[in-house]
């Protein structure tokens, strides 16, 4: 099992989450995580940007969110036999997440 926190429901709810929630240009961005320091790291073509959670709109949740995370019971993949990823892992403070 690999981690899937960072699991959308389709690729236009990913765009519209990044455009009206995270407000930059969609078309620019390369990845995106929902990182232990509660806030969303977007790594663009040219920059590397974060914003915390709590500053994002709450309507452009439900659209952003796979109707199968909110059902999971496995959400640091304890029953997983293999996980790769970051959950549970330490946060280096001062290093990039890409």
């Amino acid at each position: 099992g690999t981690n899937c926190a960072d699991n959308s429901p389709t690729p236009e709810a990913a765009e519209n989450f990044i455009q009206n929630g995270v407000r930059i240009d969609a078309t620019n961005v390369c990845g995106y995580e929902f990182m232990q320091d509660f806030r969303v790291h977007v790594k663009t073509n040219d920059s590397y940007i974060t914003k915390p959670y709590f500053t994002l709109p709450g309507v452009i949740a439900k659209e952003s969110i796979a109707p199968s995370c909110l059902a999971c019971f496995d959400y640091t993949n304890a029953l997983a036999d293999v996980v790769v990823g970051y959950m549970a892992a330490p946060l280096e403070q001062n290093a990039r997440m890409d």
